[in-house]
Order: C-alpha cells, then structure tokens, then sequence
C-alpha cells in the first residue's frame, strides 16, 4: 500500500510538472478531452433534465389517469388523421352515463370542457383566457392548488352556479395581483360570474399546456349559458381507484367495453374514441432519448478520439524526456510495473484533468441557460461520474502503450541514451 502511495504521488507530480513546463502543449492536447466530455456529458443532463420536466408534468397530469378524447396523443399510424377528425367528441351525456355505469369509479369520472371565449374584467377584455367547465368531481382526480378562496360547493356544480376560480396571470394582469379577488367579478356572455377563488402560478408546462390563464367554471353554467358547441375541447377524465392501478390494463378494457356500449358500436366496428394515459407520452419520448444520448456520444467521440491521441503523444515525449531517470530507477532495482504504473497513472491524471474542465463547461452552460430559460436543468452525479469514468478510460488507453514501452527499457541502454 506504501509502494502504491508513493506511486500515485510521483506519478501526479511528474503529470503537473508536464502541465507546468509545457503549458500550451498539454492544453491543447486536454482541450480535445475537454471538448469531448462536454459534448457527451451536455447531451445526457439535458436529455436527463428533459426526462425530468417531462415526468414532473406527467405526475401533474396523472400517470395512471385516463383521458377520453377524439385524438390520441401518441402516433397512430393505422388510422388516417382524416377519420379521427370525424370521430365524434365526448358529451357530457356521456360523462353521466359512464358515471351510472362504473359507481365505484363515479367519483372519479369528470368531463374537462375548454374553450378561449370573449371574458372582461372591470370593462377590459382579457387576452387568451382560457375557460374550464368541469364536473365537480374533477377536484378528486386533480388537486387545485387553491391560494385563496374555496372549490365549488356540491350545490354550485349542480344547479350552474355563475362562480369561478381564477388562474394566477388572470389575477396578476387584470385585478392588480396585490387585492383579494374574491367577490369580484368576470363578464362572459353578458353574465356575470363571480370568482370564489385564486390558483398557484404554475408555469407554462413542457408540452404548452397553460395552467395561469384559466377561467373555472362548473359545467352546468358552461351549458347553460355557452351558445357554441359544448363539446370543443372535450374529454373525459377517469381516475382508477388502488384496485383498480394494480390491473390497468383490465381497468382499460372495461373503459373500452363501456365506452364503446355507450357509442352503440357494431362488435366489427372501430373505436371512434382514444383512451390517452400520461405514460403514452414517456414511452413516445424513449425512443428520442436514446438518439440524443447516441448522438452525444458520437459526436463527442470524435473530439475523445483527438484528445486520446493528444494525450498519447504527451506520454511518448514523457518516456523519452526521462529514459535516463527510468535507466536509473530500474538500475536501483523498481520493477517494470513500477515503472508501467507510475506513466499509466500520469495519463490518467492527465485525462482526469481535461474531462474535470468539461464538466465544469457543462455545469457553467446548464447554469447560463437555465437563467434565460424557463426549463429546469439539471447535471446529476452519475452523469459526472460518467464523464470522469470516460475521461479515466481514455487516459488509461492513451498511456498504455508508452508506458509499456518505457517499462521495457533496458537500465543500461537507458542510462546510456539519456546521458
């Protein structure tokens, strides 16, 4: 272990005198390394902090929730667009008749109609709002982070009442942010609704979804004072209960069969309706990752490939600046894997040292687009681990070779040559 040491210790001090006396040389030659890590360790945070934003968003959604809709969500290349476009949307008849038709799900089942109408707020019209109509049991399948005010009441949802529950941009940009919202009101169609209660700002999510900008509504308002079609933006939300999680895919057949017994389907005949689940959208997303990831890779490969060679060259020039000291050492008896070591440890000191710069060029990158972007980004320990392992496996080859050459020296012909 002595010996090992002592090893370790030389060997890093001749690396950092070749670092010192040869400045330009060997940054040239660790840039190539440098590059190449920060080419493949950018591509897997970001494709890690992709991930990462993807499935926070999902977990928002409901992993297990089940939306019924018209379009699917992942590609569906045995059905033509022009077909889907005709499928008929979901109603809310159909909401209630599932609910009759699965009580032990009822409680769970809501329609989520949306549309962008014309709304004003103290005479001034408000750009892009988004309105919600939503059956009172959509709180049991998603939870509304209220920050002041309340949820509908039972009584409310049923008979329409005029009430809303505002999304964050909607307070901050037309009641001022900073009074309560509560008990002021909204003009849609002439009606006046009045808000009850104020959302969480949320952010834009990864897939566009706004959240901020919506207008709450209990569906039985939305039909009763709604003109156009009520079905725009329509589908049905299921929440499986923990009987019902543990056997999806049953819970999934059983959605078909009554879907499809509601729509009075022929048993030959299509569906004309989609079961979308949030993990539709991860599975669509595996296949890109793994190209980003062999992308990073390959490109960053190219860019290892010159480093390695830079790395190597440093070593030859090594072995022949100290064939005298090596002539002596092994004249005073240090064994050929001594000598081997003691370069291959200087390689991968080298190494190290370059894949250490890129990664810090990868963390200052992320740190630099994180602040003009809304999106997270982050660089984990096993991607640093992955960058230090790759910079440690280049040294080792790029040192092998002269190592092995200056561990099989001959003492005197060594002392000689160096003399």
């Amino acid at each position: 272990m002595r010996k090992f040491l002592i090893l370790f210790f030389e060997s890093i001090s001749f690396a950092w005198d070749a670092l010192i006396k040869n400045k330009l040389r060997t940054l040239l030659s660790l840039l190539g390394i440098s590059i190449g890590i920060f080419c493949i360790i950018t591509v897997l945070a970001a494709v890690d902090s992709l991930k990462q934003n993807v499935n926070a968003d999902l977990a928002e959604m409901g992993n297990e929730v089940v939306y019924i809709g018209k379009w699917p969500w992942g590609m569906r290349m045995d059905i033509p667009w022009w077909e889907i476009r005709t499928r008929p949307n979901p109603t809310l008849n159909e909401t209630e008749t599932l609910r009759h038709r699965m009580p032990e799900s009822s409680d769970m089942i809501s329609i989520y109609l949306s549309t962008y109408p014309y709304i004003k707020i103290n005479g001034e019209h408000v750009n892009n709002a988004q309105m919600v109509a939503i059956s009172h049991s959509f709180e049991n399948i998603e939870t509304l982070k209220i920050t002041e005010g309340r949820y509908f009441s039972p009584i409310e949802s049923s008979s329409g009442a005029a009430v809303a529950i505002i999304g964050a941009d909607i307070y901050d940009d037309y009641l001022g942010g900073d009074i309560s919202a509560l008990g002021k009101e909204l003009m849609y169609k002439g009606q006046k609704i009045r808000i009850i209660g104020t959302l969480e700002k949320e952010g834009e999510q990864m897939f566009g979804i706004e959240k901020d900008n919506r207008i709450i509504v209990p569906v039985n308002f939305y039909r009763k004072y709604n003109i156009i079609n009520e079905n725009s933006g329509a589908q049905i939300i299921v929440a499986p209960n923990e009987r019902q999680k543990a056997n999806m895919e049953d819970f999934l057949s059983e959605l078909r069969g009554n879907m499809r017994s509601i729509r009075r389907l022929a048993p030959d005949a299509k569906d004309n309706f989609e079961l979308n689940v949030p993990s539709i959208i991860a599975t669509t997303f595996a296949p890109l990752y793994s190209m980003l990831n062999m992308a990073g890779f390959i490109i960053g490969g190219f860019s290892m490939l010159v480093g390695g060679f830079g790395i190597a060259n440093i070593m030859f020039v090594s072995v022949r600046e100290r064939t005298n000291q090596i002539g002596i050492q092994k004249a005073l008896g240090a064994k050929n894997y001594f000598i081997l070591l003691q370069f291959v440890f200087e390689s991968i000191f080298l190494s190290l040292t370059g894949g250490i710069m890129g990664i810090l060029m990868v963390w200052g990158a992320l740190s630099a687009v994180q602040a003009i972007s809304d999106m997270a980004f982050f660089l984990s320990l096993s991607n640093v681990m992955v960058g230090i392992g790759i910079s440690a496996g280049i040294g080792f080859l790029a040192g092998i070779i002269p190592a092995y050459m200056g561990a099989k020296l001959d003492p005197v012909e060594a002392i000689r040559s160096g003399s």
